[in-house]
């Protein structure tokens, strides 16, 4: 059985620390049925999609930072530089997208590493056995950018832990719950004793979901996500329908705190049901905050009036590596 082809598109700028760029180029240098581009600047994204297209690639896996993911949906899903076609997706890690790339099944922190499996998976003919429709979330007001795409959005007191969303993905395994275990419990902990002081004002996020009357509140934890889980493989686990997106608000009080660390520690946000903590799923949104917020594992700021727009849009096919 004669293979497809298999674009990468890489970004070189991601990887400036350990010659991890040219471990990728060795590893697709080994391989076969391979369409290698890299991008150096925005308008290259275009190009090669382009002639991803022409070539009828059977899977565009994606190497970089979120700047080149954001960038890649922006130009399948506003620019139908794919002419229409659903070729599926596959996000590999790049320490600012771990987050996603984890949740689409990747195990290795290194990217190469995880280039090598995905290959590996192409070779023996099973890379399109499991793909998985997901839609993606965009925000508008972002300073300096105006609009960006990505799958998962947080903001509140968490983001000051960046170490949170820099981590590297861990193996599998009895020690890596562990370590995530006592992971969460330090988070908790440092969070639980900082919610006993007096809330900043500029700390105060407000959120309109769904069109309905807006609420104000200084928040632990606000997280939007397409994806299924969240820190540490955490199961969001709440049912959703396909145009929807999760929504899990944790207000910053010591109760709530600690009620949302008992079921980060079972593993599963599903079950909240006590003040101070939501779990929905929504449309769209609109968050007026002063404070930086995440997505997809990258800081920014909203523009000079504060307010974010979040909608779910049109779902994308995306590889599901493990």
């Amino acid at each position: 059985m004669s293979l497809g082809i298999i674009a990468i598109l890489s970004s070189p700028s991601s990887f400036t620390e350990n010659g991890e760029m040219d471990k990728i180029r060795a590893v697709i240098s080994e391989g076969t049925g391979i369409f290698h581009y890299e991008v150096e600047k925005h308008k290259d994204i275009a190009e090669a999609l382009g002639r991803f297209s022409q070539v009828d690639v059977d899977v565009i896996a994606i190497l970089g930072d979120r700047a080149l993911t954001s960038a890649t949906f922006e130009h399948i899903l506003e620019k139908d530089l794919l002419k229409s076609k659903d070729i599926p997706l596959a996000i590999l890690p790049a320490g600012d997208n771990n987050i996603v790339a984890e949740n689409f099944g990747a195990n290795r922190s290194e990217p190469h590493k995880a280039l090598e499996d995905l290959l590996k998976f192409h070779r023996q003919g099973r890379l399109l056995d499991t793909i998985t429709e997901c839609p993606l979330l965009k925000l508008e007001g972002v300073r300096g950018i105006g609009y960006l795409y990505g799958l998962f959005f947080c903001a509140g007191i968490i983001i000051k832990k960046k170490s949170l969303f820099k981590r590297k993905i861990s193996a599998r395994g009895l020690f890596s719950r562990f370590r995530n275990w006592l992971s969460i419990i330090r988070l908790v902990q440092a969070a639980y004793r900082r919610a006993m002081g007096k809330q900043k004002l500029e700390d105060a996020i407000r959120i309109n979901r769904n069109q309905r009357g807006a609420v104000v509140g200084s928040y632990f934890m606000l997280l939007i996500s397409t994806l299924d889980k969240a820190f540490w493989g955490v199961s969001i686990g709440q049912e959703k329908r396909q145009d929807r997106a999760h929504f899990i608000s944790v207000e910053n009080t010591p109760k709530a705190i600690l009620e949302t660390g008992k079921l980060m520690l079972r593993g599963n946000y599903d079950g909240i049901d006590h003040a101070g903590n939501i779990i929905a799923e929504i449309q769209h949104a609109r968050i007026v905050l002063k404070t930086p917020f995440v997505l997809d594992g990258s800081y920014y700021e909203a523009d000079d009036n504060g307010e974010l727009f979040v909608t779910v849009t049109d779902s994308l096919k995306f590889i599901q590596l493990g």
